[in-house]
This record gives C-alpha cells, structure tokens and sequence, in this order.
C-alpha cells in the first residue's frame, strides 16, 4: 500500500502558498509536478519555474497543519514555517514547525539529563 505525502508549491519570490496537495494512500502513483500542474485547477495560469515545490512525507507535518492559522515557505531556507494562534497580545511570528521545535527540545532534555546523570556520577564518587 502506497503512502504518497502532500506537495507544497510556493511562490518562489513571496514564500507565498499557492497551494498544497492532498496526501493519498492506497492503489495510488506519485506524480510529477507537471502532472500536478496540469490536473489541479488551482495551479493553473502559474509560470511553474516561479514556484518552489516542497516534497513531504505522508502525514508530514498533519499536526503543524491542523494548529496554525497561517503557513508559509521562508524564501531564504526554502523551509515551511508556521504561525500558530498565540494567547498574548502580539502578533504570533512565523517559527519552525512545533513538532520540530518538540523534537529538538526532547534531545536538548536528554542531552542535559545525560549531563547531569554524570555531573552526580562524579560527585557521588568524591
């Protein structure tokens, strides 16, 4: 069973989605950004060199989706970034996916537990 994830296609000069494809599962075939440019009515009338297209894996992302209130691809990484609603009074920036900044904040964790499991090693055996 193929699992085919959804496709980005931005403006390269904005960052600007233009839109993404849905994601497939199943009897299915991945396709050729040409293949999407001619069979999806909202990429049509698009000069396809002036669009970047991000690749994601199945289900990339679903979260990140489902919580932000707005999405972009960052020109300069060419990376997707991600406003979320925020409860302070400012206006919430574009940031790194959450489940990535989840990720990192997991190994930074394990990393500083690691370190202090040696720091109390050592102490202990003074």
């Amino acid at each position: 069973m193929a699992e085919i994830g959804s496709k980005v296609f931005w403006r390269k000069a904005s960052g600007k989605v233009v839109f993404v494809t849905p994601e497939s599962i199943g009897d299915v075939v991945a396709t050729t950004v040409e293949d999407d440019a001619t069979f999806y009515p909202q990429l049509k009338g698009y000069d396809m060199d002036k669009l970047g297209v991000i690749q994601l894996g199945y289900q990339q992302h679903k979260q990140d989706f489902e919580q932000a209130i707005a999405y972009w691809v960052n020109p300069a990484t060419q990376k997707l970034e991600f406003k979320y609603k925020d409860s302070g009074t400012t206006e919430p920036d574009f940031q790194k996916p959450l489940t990535e900044q989840v990720s990192e904040l997991r190994t930074r964790q394990d990393s500083t537990e690691a370190a202090l499991l040696a720091l109390m090693d050592v102490t202990t055996n003074f």
